[in-house]
């Protein structure tokens, strides 16, 4: 019949369902179902005080307890649930093996084993998975695959799966190993996270290490750990290395072109990590290239760029590959001390011994000014139209501004000269002539007499003597 369903079909599914039913049913009223019930009941209730003392533990544990199990983002009563399923998982499992032994079975004890596995996995995803989405899709993958194990469609269908391939070049791979491998790749990242955390706390309270010290070790660490938990990925769906190297060759060719420059900041970052010319915390000077800034501190060092806050208000990320080929000032290399150099002029006629006292002065009554080093005025050159002097102030926070400090400074320094009579000069010229060409000053008449009528009077005048 056209656009039907099978009626030999549906007549197999019926049958299924109801042999299935008609075992829960026997298991049920069989004593032997008793004793798995028993034995359900008895490993939950264990658990379940199991998870209490433990949430009772965390709640009034010291905070280093407590900084443990945030390495794990997880609350003390999120743990203690997760812990509380997973020692009902454990005890669950050493009754199937008992039951094993004496030849009882284990039906309901084995689909309540899948139901735990199930609920921790879910449990797992939505306190990780911030995402409504993916903690959905997490939940229904769950119960597909319960309904699958339950109803004892497990085997056929990893069978299936198993029968279809994907070919790419030399790599073939089933469905069931891409599945496979996917889901082993999760679970190991999220392993591998929580060692990485566990690791970086361990550091921090490490007092031999430097910063640059812990980052480098941070770094090599994440990095070894998902080289690891990919290759065990691949190893789980089949894949092998010689395959990956002959089909990827081209690609990995193509994608080495593309990522140079990432390549070269990967580089370029591991060699600040171990070499140290810039450290978190210390100020540095650069071209006025990155966001009209000069200098800042730097915040994190990454292994792609170097984050430097400025005092804009904005946050830089400076490729690391700028610090290693282009010149960079460190102001606070060796210590957090930077030297100011404050440029002023004062006119020629003003007393130069006077002038430097007050400016020593005026630098020593700003708070920010040390007074080890001491202030130094300096006089540097004759100018054209000043005396020019240098005031050198050092201080020793760069990250609260350096140009407040100057402004304050040279604040200082105009009232002090304005009350004490200390001239700032203006730029000037002196004009001195020594020689010059003789010249007449005509008187201008104020009619202009033609020339004909000067040659007709001097005519008239001879005429007449």
């Amino acid at each position: 019949m056209a656009g039907g369903a099978n009626p030999m079909f549906s007549g197999d599914v019926s049958i299924f369902f109801t042999s299935q039913v008609q075992g829960f049913r026997e298991n049920l009223a069989h004593p032997i179902g008793f004793v798995q019930i028993v034995a359900i009941g008895v490993s939950f209730l264990t658990a379940w005080l199991f998870a209490r003392k433990f949430h009772h533990y965390f709640d009034k544990s010291t905070e280093k307890v407590k900084a443990h199990t945030r390495i794990f983002k997880l609350m003390p009563a999120q743990s203690a649930q997760l812990l509380g399923y997973l020692f009902w998982l454990l005890l669950l499992w050493f009754s199937v093996e008992l039951l094993i032994k004496f030849a009882i079975p284990i039906t309901l004890l084995h689909m309540t084993l899948n139901l735990v596995g199930a609920l921790i996995v879910i449990r797992f995803a939505s306190f990780y998975i911030k995402s409504i989405f993916w903690s959905r899709f997490v939940y229904v993958v769950c119960v597909v695959v319960l309904f699958l194990r339950i109803f004892k469609l497990w085997k056929p269908t990893v069978n299936l799966l198993n029968s279809m391939t994907l070919e790419l070049g030399k790599i073939s791979i089933s469905v069931w190993g891409l599945i496979e491998a996917i889901i082993i790749f999760i679970l190991l990242y999220a392993i591998a996270g929580m060692a990485n955390r566990f690791i970086a706390q361990w550091l921090m309270t490490s007092t031999k290490l430097t910063y640059s010290d812990r980052t480098l070790l941070l770094r090599v660490i994440r990095a070894a750990t998902v080289a690891v938990v990919i290759l065990i990925s691949l190893g789980a769906a089949g894949i092998h290395m010689t395959a990956i190297a002959v089909t990827g060759g081209a690609i990995g060719l193509g994608i080495g072109v593309g990522l140079q420059k990432i390549g070269s900041n990967i580089i370029s970052g591991i060699m600040l990590l171990i070499s140290k010319p810039i450290r978190q915390g210390d100020v540095i000077a650069f071209p006025k290239g990155f966001g009209g800034a000069s200098w800042g501190w730097v915040t994190q060092m990454g292994l792609n760029y170097v984050q430097v806050a400025t005092r804009h208000g904005s946050l830089l990320l400076i490729p690391n590959e700028v610090f290693v080929t282009q010149k960079t000032e460190n102001l606070s290399y060796d210590d957090s001390n930077v030297r100011l150099n404050i440029p002023f002029g004062i006119a020629y006629e003003s007393d130069l011994n006077e002038a430097k006292t007050l400016a020593l002065s005026a630098a020593s009554s700003i708070d920010r000014i040390l007074k080890t080093p001491e202030p130094k005025c300096l006089v540097m050159e004759y100018g054209d139209s000043t005396v020019n002097l240098e005031l050198r102030v050092w201080i020793n926070d760069p990250k609260n501004g350096i140009d407040n400090v100057k402004d304050a400074a040279l604040m200082a320094v105009w009232d002090s000269f304005h009350a004490n009579g200390i001239e700032i000069a203006f730029p000037q010229r002196d004009l001195h002539i020594k020689s010059a060409v003789p010249f007449k000053i005509l008187k201008d008449n104020a009619q202009p007499v033609a020339k004909d009528s000067l040659e007709n009077t001097g005519n008239k005048g001879s005429e007449s003597d």
